[in-house]
């Protein structure tokens, strides 16, 4: 039986926190399904349980019993510099240096096809993508396609862009007075 409960007593976090940090991640994860995984009626992927275990600060093994987790045959590991006349001590170091890998590697899944090609697109149009936060009631009021069509603008990104525009203008004035301003001087000194 998982120990969830018992390291979120520890921890002093709530299921319902845990649920929703891990649902950043995995929209897929709400407190509905994180009830299962805490009371053992079903298992979180490997993705899943690596976000919950950085959550509560723990390892895999804090939480589940080796063979709750083990569903496949375990994969055949190749540690690099494993020699058989190592201590104890000089194998488990060269073992948790591999899970840390492993672990880490876990919480930076590859990016998805879609997201890649978004990338690529971007970077062959050079454009730059720009993310924002802003409060909500601002955002639904002055974001809103009558509001926008009022102020004059197409779209959101039409005013973002058009906002950029001004400001490059702004400041290409601003350095050609500058420019101006020091050719003015001798030896550009004012």
């Amino acid at each position: 039986m998982p120990r969830y409960k018992k390291l979120m007593i520890q921890r002093g976090v709530m299921q319902k926190a845990v649920a929703e940090k891990v649902h950043k991640t995995d929209p897929r994860v709400d407190t509905s399904l994180m009830s299962k995984f805490v009371n053992g009626v079903c298992l979180p992927t490997p993705h899943t349980l690596a976000t919950i275990c950085k959550t509560l600060a723990c390892d895999p093994l804090d939480i589940y019993d080796r063979d709750e987790i083990t569903l496949a045959p375990p994969p055949t590991i190749k540690i690099e510099g494993l020699d058989a006349k190592m201590s104890p001590a000089e194998l488990a170091a060269a073992i948790n240096h591999d899970v840390r890998l492993f672990m880490a590697n876990a919480n930076n899944p590859a990016p998805t096809a879609e997201a890649a090609k978004k990338r690529e697109r971007r970077r062959v149009k050079g454009l730059y993508n720009l993310t924002v936060e802003i409060p909500r009631d601002v955002a639904e009021r002055v974001f809103a396609p009558e509001a926008l069509r009022k102020l004059g603008y197409l779209s959101k990104s039409d005013f973002v862009r058009q906002a950029v525009a001004a400001l490059d203008a702004r400041l290409s004035a601003i350095e050609a007075k500058e420019k101006a301003d020091s050719a003015g001087t001798p030896n550009g000194n004012k």
